[in-house]
């Protein structure tokens, strides 16, 4: 049943997500990248002009990034509030990071710290500015987060160098 949630999940980020901008600019440069045992995943962009290859948007309590690209990334955060802080997710807490790689149609990879592993998270800045607020100067969210997590399934893995700057919304 959680293959089944995580799956839906994965799907509808990578359908609707958003990118990182900054507190004051409209055509600010959202972006996202962390290491996965070592390997680098990243995106940057500008959302507010349409860049189709990806997204970094925090909505409510909620961080999504992805990319279109190959592989394609769905990085999920989901806060226990909206505020600045750090935060601790693991198997204990209600709320969770959850990350899904598809490297080709037949081949991909879910992580969850539900699953197990510790992912600690910080946001630095945390604009009251959103984007249904102020269209035309949308906020930013900016953080950082590392720690491990785990496969589901079982195998624990190493986050490092996790960032994000994300599109304020709502």
């Amino acid at each position: 049943m959680k293959k089944i949630i995580l799956g839906l999940t994965i799907g509808l980020l990578l359908i609707s997500c958003s990118s990182s901008s900054s507190d004051s600019s409209a055509s600010g440069v959202y972006k996202w990248q962390f290491k996965l045992d070592g390997v680098l995943y990243q995106w940057s962009g500008n959302q507010l002009t349409g860049d189709s290859s990806g997204t970094s948007s925090y909505s409510g309590s909620n961080f999504a990034g992805s990319s279109n690209g190959n592989p394609m990334v769905a990085l999920v955060i989901a806060f226990p509030n909206v505020s600045t802080g750090n935060f601790t997710f693991n198997s204990s807490t209600s709320s969770y990071v959850q990350i899904g790689i598809v490297t080709n149609s037949t081949t991909s990879s879910n992580y969850m710290t539900t699953s197990g592993g510790t992912i600690n998270v910080n946001i630095s800045s945390l604009s009251s500015n959103t984007f249904v607020d102020n269209p035309s100067n949308p906020g930013k969210v900016i953080g950082t987060f590392s720690g491990t997590i785990n496969a589901i399934g079982g195998s624990t893995h190493t986050i490092t160098d996790g960032s994000f700057e994300a599109l304020h919304t709502n």
